[in-house]
């Protein structure tokens, strides 16, 4: 899944327990061609999924998927995850002392690399990555819990980033919905994470093509 010129909604699965994960993941695999799997470690955030690797490997999902890591120390675990499957991987800039080992070893496996950056981190902090990497997912949310709401300071981040580095991907994550999405959009966005808004509905498909469709 390489993401070129169109806009695109990835459905974020924020899971608790093995059913929960199975539950969502079937439950938006005919809308989308990407989902991603939200791995928290309860030390860098406070909140812990369920992300068993090698569960999640012997599943043998029929959609890729992309991993976004929130995660002390992410590259010890970035290899398990490419041997996973995983054809996208994001870790946060503020959770390493290393970007660079961890981009080297997500190259090392083909895989396309990703930094994520909170919403009080400057982009400055990863300017000097962004030749090195294929996208950057800035959170419009502190991580760590799904349903909180949007920081409209993201949209001037987006711009900034935008205008910093022309031809980066760029992606949003948490508290977007279909009120906010085409502002994002409009400031500069490539792709949108959502979580709530998707699996809160009443109907997942109607949801993922409205926000696919701003």
């Amino acid at each position: 899944m390489i993401i070129d010129h169109f806009f695109m909604v990835i459905p974020a699965i924020l899971a608790k327990t093995k059913k929960e994960f199975e539950y969502k993941a079937k439950s938006v695999m005919s809308y989308c061609d990407l989902i991603q799997i939200d791995v928290m470690d309860g030390i860098f955030v406070p909140n812990k999924t369920w992300a068993d690797i090698d569960v999640i490997k012997h599943m043998h999902l029929p959609v890729e998927f992309e991993v976004h890591l929130m995660v002390r120390e992410p590259e010890v675990v970035i290899e398990d995850w490419a041997k996973a499957g995983a054809k996208r991987i994001i870790f946060h800039i503020e959770a390493t002392r290393n970007p660079k080992e961890c981009i080297k070893i997500i190259k090392r496996f083909k895989r396309q690399a990703g930094i994520a950056i909170n919403p009080k981190t400057s982009v400055a902090r990863i300017k000097d990555f962004l030749k090195k990497i294929d996208y950057v997912l800035i959170m419009g949310v502190d991580p760590g819990f799904s349903g909180q709401k949007f920081q409209p300071s993201i949209l001037n981040k987006i711009k900034r980033l935008k205008k910093l580095a022309p031809n980066i991907k760029i992606g949003v994550d948490g508290g977007i919905n279909k009120k906010n999405a085409k502002d994002i959009k409009k400031a500069g966005a490539d792709f949108l994470c959502v979580a709530s808004s998707i699996f809160k509905s009443k109907n997942l498909a109607k949801a993922v093509d409205v926000l696919n469709n701003i």
